[in-house]
């Protein structure tokens, strides 16, 4: 709640690529309960938009809203950092989905169930 205050007069659009992911991270890391080293997922659902707005396209980041809320995997009910970081870095290395190669890439598992569920959308 206190960073989500503090969102309306924040502005990142003059953050270049590397300082708005230095950002990225420490919005995570702000958010964190006490000793947790994750993020509830309904945080994540709130915080992700908020943040990301305006630097990944809006489709990308409601069809990964979407993936979240429909998602029965208990392993994501808790976002690690890994996965935070790596939906950005994805978002930004990876503009279509159609051409992610699952068996070439290194990315969490979070990412490969999000590109199945994106791409099956699609059809």
């Amino acid at each position: 709640d206190k960073f989500k205050a503090l969102l309306p007069s924040l502005e990142t659009g003059f953050m270049v690529h590397n300082e708005f992911r230095d950002f990225y991270k420490f919005s995570f890391q702000f958010n964190r309960q006490g000793t947790h080293k994750t993020l509830e997922k309904d945080l994540v659902i709130m915080l992700a938009p908020m943040i990301l707005k305006d630097r990944l396209p809006e489709e990308r980041m409601s069809s990964f809203v979407e993936f979240l809320n429909q998602t029965t995997d208990k392993s994501y009910d808790r976002i690690t950092l890994d996965q935070w970081m790596s939906f950005y870095d994805f978002s930004k290395e990876c503009p279509n989905l159609n051409e992610y190669d699952e068996e070439s890439s290194a990315w969490p598992v979070l990412i490969d169930d999000f590109v199945d569920y994106a791409t099956g959308m699609q059809m």
